[in-house]
């Protein structure tokens, strides 16, 4: 284990090291550092990568505030401040996505590239159908349940991993780590970050990504629709799109050799045929 202080905080993160070039991941909500383990493992040559756990998620400090977005994005430019990576890699699943571009936008001169998976769209999850958040992990039932008994925890957030990542469902070992992770994050944690993103718009900073950006997303994700982020690939200058097919909210867990391919020849500059469905 690795930790970082960041003001008050220590902050966990786990490190693989194949080389020089850093490669920085975000999680999502009810996440950890685990989403991207299956790339850890098997780090291309040439690169570094650390994937931190957000405050008051996995090993990371909880904190009494700070679970919104801007914040969140704030706590990672420390982070790479500390450990000498003056430009890097970023990537963010879900509401890490959210966390990276913000990130990225007010801080283009740190980004090598962008990758951005299964991200909340930069116009925020209020402009989705509600139909899209219905049985997904932002709605009400999840609320309720998660403060539930501890065994109707594990077996509501079980159905709800199933039924987001439908990749998972015979893959017991990864489910259980995923519900260890969601029931250890925090409660305030998960409070700030359903709020953060119902609340956060980061439209006005696709303009300033003057780096490669990706957008990977899982054709049977319940949670993010594909309009928004297509239109996301649009207002951005250099974009690419890569859809996976029969793989839902976490493509990185439920493909992990084909989505480490997919990441490693963009983050080496190959170029790849978009493939988004409209």
């Amino acid at each position: 284990m690795f930790f970082i202080k960041v003001g008050r905080l220590n902050i966990h993160y786990e490190h693989r090291v194949n080389g020089d070039t850093p490669i920085i991941f975000l999680h999502g909500n009810f996440g950890s550092w685990h989403y991207w383990q299956p790339f850890l493992q098997h780090l291309p040559i040439g690169y570094s990568a650390y994937a931190p756990d957000f405050r008051g998620c996995g090993d990371s400090d909880v904190s009494i505030g700070g679970y919104d977005i801007k914040t969140l994005s704030q706590d990672i430019l420390p982070f790479a401040d500390q450990l000498k990576l003056e430009r890097f890699h970023l990537v963010g699943h879900s509401l890490g996505g959210a966390v990276a571009q913000e990130l990225a936008g007010n801080s283009p001169d740190r980004i090598l590239s962008l990758t951005l998976v299964a991200p909340a769209p930069a116009d925020g999850l209020k402009a989705l159908p509600q139909s899209a958040l219905s049985n997904s992990f932002f709605s009400s039932k999840s609320v309720f349940n998660f403060l539930d008994n501890i065994g109707l925890k594990r077996n509501t957030l079980v159905a709800l991993f199933k039924k987001s990542m439908p990749g998972l469902r015979d893959n017991e070992a990864y489910l259980k780590m995923l519900v260890d992770d969601a029931i250890k994050m925090d409660i305030k944690a998960f409070d700030g970050f359903i709020a953060t993103l119902r609340t956060w718009n980061g439209s006005a900073l696709l303009q300033r990504f003057d780096f490669p950006v990706l957008i990977i997303y899982g054709d049977l994700d319940p949670v993010i629709p594909l309009q928004p982020l297509i239109k996301m690939q649009q207002e951005i200058k250099d974009c690419r799109f890569y859809t996976f097919k029969g793989i839902g909210h976490s493509p990185q867990l439920e493909s992990p050799s084909a989505f480490n391919t997919v990441l490693s020849a963009f983050i080496r500059g190959e170029k790849q045929a978009d493939n988004a469905s409209s």
